[in-house]
Parts: C-alpha cells; sequence; structure tokens
C-alpha cells in the first residue's frame, strides 16, 4: 500500500562554497537531500536522495550519486528575491530554489539573454508535493509544472485538415520524446511505462509498454521558440505522465514516478536548440571517446560495418524447416538471381531450436536442420559476402544442454533469499518464452553483471557462432519481461555500461559502483545493456580489427554503444503499421537512439501476407531507413519476389532496392557526420530544421533524409496521390525556400500544401533549395558493388543565388581504421550559383588518409536545368553524357 510523503523542512548542509560538488545540498531532518549541480553551461544535474538506511538506493557504497566534476564559475547564495531561499547561477541559466512551509524545495530555472535573465521561468516544478516520494517503498516520484490545460477555442481538438493543425497563441507547448513509443511524435496528454515488454503485433496508437526503455523526453515553446530537456538517470521501473492525468487539487503538471531512488534527473539546456538538446543527452550516455580519436564525443567505440545499410532479410519459418542449411543458402542465392542485391541475413531462433520438445536452446546448434555449421557460415559470410546475424536470447531454459555447466560458473541472477523457486545453486528460477506463442517453460536469466555469466555467455558466442564463421550477433527478447521479482540478485562483478578497454563516465553515471544489489534497487533492464556490453566484447576478442555487428531490440540509454542497430520490434502486418512507423522512426531519432533504425519490412506477425500494394508501399518506405530489413512469422516467408505472378511489382521492388543501394555514399556520410560525431538521426522530422514554422510541429508522416531531401511515403492503401507541407521558412534564417521534386525536377515554391502523383511506382521526394545528394553506382550482389562510382546531384535554385555543401565520407567500410587509426577521407562537395545560368562546382579534401577506389566525381542538375556548371577553386570540370544524361566529370585527387 503506497505512503506518498511530501518531504518538507529543507535547509542547507553546510556552509555554502563555491565550487563544491555538488553545488548545493539540501537537507531535511528525516535525512533527505536535494542537490543541484552544474555539469556543463548546458546541462545541469538535480537529485532527491532518501534516507540510505531506510530505502533501496541505485548506488552502493556511502553515497548514491557519484557527482561529475564541479563547473567553474558556478556562484551559489542566499537570496531572498523571487521568493527563494537560495540561487545556483552559470553563464545561462540561474536556478531558484524556493522552501515554503508544509511544502517540498521547488526549483525555477531562468534562462540568461544578454546580462540579464528572462522574468518568466522556461522551467519549473510544480507548487508544493514537487518531490514526493513512497514511503512504504522508496518510489521516487517528480511533478513539474506544464501550460494551461483548459481550452483555449471550440476547435481546440477538431480534427484539422492535412497542414492546417490546431495553433493559438495560448497553446505553445509541444512535448517530444520518450524513443520508441506509442502514438505520434507529439506526446503530450500521455501516459508511458518504461519497462519493457515481449510486445508482439502491439498496438501503435495505445501499446504501453513496448519493447524500449527511453527516460528523456524534450520540450519546445512556439513563442519563445526555445528548446529543453529532461533525462532521468536510472533504468529502474518507472513512468511518465505528460498530462493525462487532470486534477485541479494540484494544477497543471507533468510527472514521473520511478520505482526507487534516488531521484536523478539533468536538465538539458544546450543552447536552446533542438540539437544541441539531443546532443547534451548523448553526451551523458556515451563514452567518452579516446583522446588519439580528436573527437569530443562519439555515440560508440566502433562503427558500423558498411554492409549494415544494405538489405538485410530475414525469416522465422525459413531457418526452422528440416533443410534449413540448405534451404537457406538457396534463398540467398534466389534472392540474387532475382535480381535483389543482398548484404545481411537474420538468422531466426529455428537453427537452436530442439527438435522434439520445440524449445529454443541458444547456442546449441539443432545439427539435423544445420548438420554443418562451420560450412553454413563460411558458405554465407565467407563465399557469398553476407553478414550473418544469429539470434540468441538471455537466458537458458532448465532442460538447456549447456545449463549444468553455465549455472556452476554461477551465470545467473540469483534468488531473492525468500524465493521458494531456485536452483541447487541459488539461481533466480522463472517463467520464459521457450517455442511458440504463450509458451512458457522454467528456466533462468544470465546474470551479465557477474563475472561467470559475462564469460560464459562470451564463451557461447566464441565456440558456437564466431567458430562456425557466423560473427553478428541479434540480441533477441532481452527486455528480462520475464524477471518479476524485484528483490532477486546482481552479482555486481563487473560493469555494465563500460566494455573492456573503453571510457567508464557512463558506467559511473548509471551503474550502481559494483557488488550484489537487488533488481528492483537498479532496474531489470539494466542486463539489456549488460547483455549488448558482454556480445560486443566477445567479438572484439575475436575479431579485433573488424566492425562488429551487434543488432539488440531492447534498448536502455547507452545501448548504442555496443549496439549500432535496432527496430521496432514484431509489428504486424498492417496498412497502420506501415502508417505509424514513421512517427515512431522520428521519435527514436529525436531520442538518440540507435543510428541503424527501421521496422519489419511486410510486417511481421499476423498470418496473411502483405498485399503486394502494402509490400511494395513498405519497401519503398524502408528503402529510405537507416535498417533495411525483411521480416516475418509466417507459415511461408514473405519473399521481395513473392508477386513475380503479378505484372510490374517485382520490377517496382528492384528498383526501389535498388533506388536505396545507390543512396549508399549518402547513408554512410550522413550517419557519420549527423550521427557519429554529432548526434543527430540521419532521418529527421521536419521540425528538426522548421520548428520556425508552427505547422511543422505536428507533421510525423514525412521525413527529412539529412538536411535537404523531404521524403513523403505513401501510407494510404489505394492513394496514388500524396499531399506535403512544404516550409517556406527554416531555423537557420532562411526564408521563400523553394523545393525541387527529385525525379522530375519540377519546383515548388514553399508555404503551403502541394499535391504530387504517386503512382505505385513512385515515392514523392523533394529537394530544398541548395540540397546536395550523393548517389553510388548500381549493385547487383551486394553494397561493395557500387564504391568505385560517385555523383553529387546538386540542387541550386532556379529563381535566386543559392549555395549548398555535403560532406562525404570514405572508408574501407569494414576495419576499425576508421576509428582506431583515422583512416578515411573526407571530402566537402560545395556549389554555389549567383544567377539563373551558371553553377559553380567544387571539392575540397579536408582528410585524406583512405585511397579512394574512383578519381572522379559527377555532378548532376535537377533534370531539365540546362544551367552551365563550371568548376571552382581550381577544379576542372568536364561535360558529359552517361546513360543518355548529361553530366560533368571532375577528376579528384588527394
Amino acid at each position: 500500500m503506497p505512503r506518498f510523503v511530501i518531504p518538507t523542512g529543507f535547509k542547507a548542509t553546510g556552509a555554502l562554497t563555491q565550487g563544491a560538488a555538488p553545488a548545493l545540498a539540501l537537507e531535511n531532518p528525516a535525512g533527505h537531500v536535494l542537490s543541484v549541480h552544474p555539469v556543463t553551461e548546458g546541462i545541469v544535474r538535480v537529485t532527491h536522495e532518501l534516507p540510505k538506511d531506510k530505502y533501496p538506493q541505485k548506488r552502493n557504497g556511502e553515497s548514491a550519486v557519484a557527482w561529475e566534476e564541479p563547473l567553474a564559475g558556478v556562484t551559489v547564495s542566499e537570496t531572498q528575491e523571487h521568493g527563494a531561499s537560495y540561487s545556483v547561477e552559470t553563464s545561462n541559466v540561474r536556478i531558484d530554489v524556493i522552501l515554503e512551509p508544509n511544502a517540498s524545495p521547488r526549483l525555477a530555472w531562468y534562462a540568461k539573454v544578454g546580462d540579464t535573465y528572462e522574468l518568466t521561468p522556461f522551467f519549473r516544478d510544480s507548487q508544493t508535493r514537487a518531490y514526493t516520494f513512497d514511503a512504504a517503498t522508496g518510489a521516487v516520484m517528480h511533478y513539474v509544472e506544464r501550460e494551461l490545460f483548459l481550452p483555449v477555442s471550440e476547435d481546440e481538438d477538431t480534427v484539422t485538415a492535412y497542414g492546417q493543425p490546431f495553433l493559438h497563441d495560448k497553446k505553445n507547448e509541444f512535448v517530444y520524446g520518450f524513443g520508441e513509443s506509442r502514438g505520434s511524435l507529439e506526446k503530450s496528454g500521455k501516459k508511458f511505462t518504461m519497462g519493457g515488454r515481449d510486445a508482439l503485433a502491439y498496438d501503435w496508437e495505445e501499446g504501453d509498454p513496448i519493447y524500449k526503455y527511453c527516460p528523456y523526453y524534450c520540450v519546445y515553446n512556439k513563442k519563445t521558440q526555445k528548446w529543453f530537456g529532461l533525462y532521468y538517470n536510472t533504468v529502474a521501473d518507472a513512468k511518465f505522465d505528460t498530462g493525462s492525468e487532470h486534477d485541479v487539487l494540484w494544477g497543471c503538471f507533468r510527472s514521473y514516478h520511478a520505482n526507487a531512488g534516488p531521484l536523478d534527473y539533468y536538465v538539458l539546456l544546450g543552447d536552446g536548440t533542438l540539437p544541441s538538446i539531443v546532443k547534451a543527452y548523448a553526451s551523458l550516455v556515451s563514452p567518452t571517446p579516446a583522446k588519439e580519436t580528436g573527437l569530443d564525443f562519439a555515440p560508440s567505440p566502433t562503427l558500423p560495418p558498411l554492409s549494415q545499410f544494405g538489405y538485410l532479410s530475414c525469416s522465422l519459418s525459413l531457418g526452422s524447416l528440416p533443410n534449413a542449411q540448405e534451404a537457406v543458402i538457396e534463398f540467398l542465392h534466389r534472392c540474387r538471381k532475382e535480381g535483389f542485391p543482398i548484404d545481411g541475413l537474420f538468422l531466426s531462433s529455428g537453427w537452436c531450436q530442439n527438435d522434439k520438445s520445440g524449445d529454443r536452446n541458444y547456442f546449441a546448434w539443432n545439427l539435423s536442420r544445420y548438420p554443418k555449421p562451420y560450412d553454413f557460415g563460411t558458405t554465407i559470410e565467407g563465399e557469398l559476402h553476407i553478414q550473418t546475424m544469429m539470434n540468441v536470447k538471455p537466458w537458458f531454459l532448465d532442460a538447456h544442454p549447456f545449463m549444468p555447466a553455465a549455472a556452476k560458473a554461477n551465470s545467473f541472477v540469483r534468488a531473492a533469499p525468500d524465493a521458494t523457486l531456485k536452483s541447487p545453486e541459488g539461481a533466480a528460477k522463472t517463467w520464459l518464452w521457450s517455442s511458440g506463442f504463450a509458451c512458457h517453460k522454467l528456466g533462468s536469466y544470465f546474470d551479465f553483471s557477474s563475472q561467470g555469466g559475462s564469460e560464459f555467455w562470451k564463451t557461447c558466442i566464441k565456440e558456437q557462432l564466431i567458430a562456425n564463421g557466423c560473427t553478428g550477433v541479434w540480441n533477441d527478447n532481452n527486455e528480462m519481461a520475464g524477471m518479476l521479482d524485484d528483490a532477486e540478485r546482481f552479482a555486481g562483478e563487473v560493469p555494465m555500461w563500460q566494455a573492456k578497454g573503453e571510457a567508464g563516465n557512463v558506467e559511473k553515471r548509471l551503474g550502481w559502483n559494483g557488488g550484489e544489489i537487488t533488481c528492483g534497487a537498479v532496474g531489470k533492464a539494466i542486463q539489456t545493456m549488460g547483455m549488448a556490453r558482454a556480445s560486443y566484447e566477445a567479438i572484439m576478442e575475436s575479431r579485433p580489427n573488424n566492425r562488429p555487428v551487434v543488432v539488440s531490440r531492447s534498448g536502455v540509454p547507452g545501448v548504442q554503444a555496443y549496439a549500432h542497430s535496432s527496430w521496432s520490434g514484431d509489428n504486424s502486418t498492417t496498412w497502420k503499421a506501415l502508417k505509424w512507423g514513421t512517427k515512431m522512426t522520428l521519435s527514436v531519432g529525436m531520442s538518440f537512439g540507435a543510428g541503424l533504425y527501421g521496422h519489419d519490412v511486410g510486417g511481421f506477425a499476423g498470418s496473411h501476407h502483405p498485399s503486394a500494394e502494402l509490400l511494395v508501399r513498405w519497401v519503398q518506405n524502408g528503402a529510405w531507413h537507416t535498417r533495411l530489413t525483411e521480416n516475418s512469422w509466417k507459415e511461408i516467408a514473405t519473399t521481395l519476389w513473392m508477386y513475380n505472378d503479378v505484372p510490374g511489382v517485382s520490377q517496382i521492388l528492384r528498383d526501389s532496392l535498388g533506388f536505396r543501394y545507390l543512396l549508399a555514399p549518402s547513408f554512410y556520410s550522413l550517419y557519420i557526420t549527423d550521427y557519429y560525431r554529432n548526434a543527430a538521426p540521419v532521418i529527421k522530422p521536419l521540425l528538426w530544421f522548421h520548428s520556425v514554422d508552427p505547422v511543422t510541429l505536428t507533421l510525423d508522416e514525412e521525413m527529412v533524409f539529412g538536411s535537404h531531401v523531404l521524403v513523403a511515403p505513401v501510407t494510404e492503401k489505394g492513394a496514388r496521390t500524396r499531399q506535403i507541407y512544404l516550409p517556406a521558412i527554416a531555423n537557420d534564417g532562411s526564408t521563400d525556400i523553394e523545393w525541387c521534386e527529385l525525379d522530375t525536377g519540377v519546383w515548388h515554391q514553399g508555404g503551403g500544401v502541394v499535391e504530387l502523383d504517386a503512382p505505385l511506382s513512385r515515392t514523392p521526394a523533394l529537394v530544398r533549395s541548395g540540397g546536395i545528394l550523393v548517389l553510388g553506382g548500381v549493385c547487383t550482389r551486394n553494397i561493395f558493388d557500387g564504391i568505385t562510382e560517385r555523383t553529387a546531384h546538386i540542387f541550386p535554385s532556379p529563381t535566386k543565388a543559392s549555395e549548398g555543401t555535403f560532406t562525404l565520407i570514405e572508408d574501407d567500410g569494414k576495419s576499425n581504421d576508421h576509428t582506431s587509426k583515422k583512416v578515411y577521407t573526407e571530402i566537402e562537395l560545395a556549389f554555389k550559383s549567383a544567377d539563373a545560368t551558371t553553377v559553380e562546382v567544387s571539392y575540397a579534401v579536408v582528410h585524406g588518409k583512405y585511397k579512394l577506389p574512383y578519381d572522379t566525381i559527377f555532378w548532376a542538375l535537377p533534370e531539365g536545368d540546362q544551367r552551365k556548371v563550371v568548376g571552382g577553386h581550381a577544379c576542372d570540370v568536364a561535360e558529359v553524357t552517361r546513360d543518355g544524361r548529361r553530366r560533368f566529370a571532375m577528376k579528384v585527387k588527394h
């Protein structure tokens, strides 16, 4: 039974000392401590620690918080101004601490503009109960003010036409974030549960929770045009309410509730822009790069291999056939024979399924289906040059043949002291998925914080997968949803966020300082991170010069360090899944999700297959996502050639996939320049660049590829046209923006809605004036077929002076030399046009340690554009004809 208590009576713990960590600490007679600590100019940490002798905390040791080094120049003082008792000031923010009788402390945040602070706080705790806690369980809460929820117009909840959202001067607050979560991109007025589930066929609008854990959101104020973010630094089970609950007693509020303390959150200020907020969050959950890299930030120690940007196929049924080894290899050959290049194979759990029981015994090959695992792996990876990703899950069932050895190594989560269901060795026993829908048997979860569990897991990967030529790991069903008892124990013998040889900044912030601790104190989702770290270490220890491939279905803050790729889980074969998938992609990107992200093309769940139309539209949509994977759980697998008997369909699918492969150099370059260096997604919502136009704040069925390419997927059954809103203004100050249809060269003026033709063969896409889209060569087998050719398609304004740049990154796409030795080449492509007659193009090699596989870059104008193209900066160009089209060749030297 909960006992919600409002802690009161706080005072400074001693004399106010400048340069302390934390900057300000307040304590009450009951032993509660509230602390405020600026970490950087753009990040401030706040904690509410409960009495450690009474309540479980996420960190062992004397302190429940590991503080960062103090920020220089912070001023802490007592004050009587603005109703505050204490004030903490940095160069760009003032945090007032308001202490009132019989009430919780309350923080108010004021931005500095010039030499003065704004009169209205951009963020403020709720009155009276901001730091409530549950005296029965130790759960912690945080209540903050939100915009007045009372309606301001009779039209407020009316469904409006596309491109005409309800806008009002009194409605200025927009909430985004929570990563892979239900609903639209804008998250106001909803509830979200932090605690993953195996959410097969979830509802895209109402399903909650689903797979991932993302305790982060950001807020945009339409009036001030400023952003800020909140990140809650725990993976304990929690829930958010962004305004679903209304209670006049307390006013307007958003709330956060975590099952264990301390309350530990970061206010992300950045420079007030969305990109700076996302990067501030990313910096807190990414390992600090080694000094020799020269980077101040990187989401991961390694890059994904280039092959991960190609087409990746999967089928649950295919890998379970009696002759699976032969059938899978034949499937890959047929894929290419049908005209579809392929770079990866996700091998579902049929490879380790027991024929008699149906149980999945991970790492134990089914030798009747796969009689020669080594031949299987070396054929696919060595001969066909297709990356395998083997399905594994973080548990062993009791009947698993490796269970005795794993138990002897103390590999598993330990049972609660009073548990009645446990192994003779003390491992916790729980119900785990075994073979089919709602099928479960007893088994044990690996404890990746135990030395024995981590090493046993790594040994299995090395001996059963890598030794057999299967080098990629697919961490599946890793939400740890069957871990039900919060009193179960983790050993705390090895770090969860810190791989061997990597920086420990995230481990210090999110870990628990080692030693045994209960599941409830730190959250079961912490094992998701440990599984990614252990899988990564196994690959790197076996193949240190090769880029690791770890794919994770579930996710927590920081998982991107060791698992580059993820997807939206087991979606349904429905038009709704296609339509709402784009919204989810944008939410993941705004929340620093996996850099490689997408959805199961064609849909995973449902006995029916996608219709020809749905499959085409899904492939067209997926072609613009950073991860393109077709996957299904059906009696007969969904394939790209399944509609060979329907005239024209297979060719449309070939063309769509072929175009995705042409985009490879842009995908890869944007992954590095946007995501790897700056924490920005490759696929962004329109508001990322155009939030000054309030119409864009709720648009979430179109996406911006990079910075200038606006893609409008067709997601309505039977639709043959597509409406698209084209902004006329941008956050960088641009006005009168023009947009060019990518495939026709037709230009449109921004500032309204256009309706474009969208026959089954077309996905409308437009490029903003100033854009550059770099395409590679045609691929027939895999993505490396296209590396010897580069064409820069440029889009200068047809009516006024314009210019544009694009950073092209080239490396071998396989080794770790890019990150460890800086072996890559970076080319700055540029154009400018002063009038409507001539366009000047040029390049500059910024970094040139990788030998390019080509010596010429071709330039191309939009279809029908007859302007003259000349070389700038001593770059010569020659007009040529390629495939019947006008191009301009420029030799590249480096």
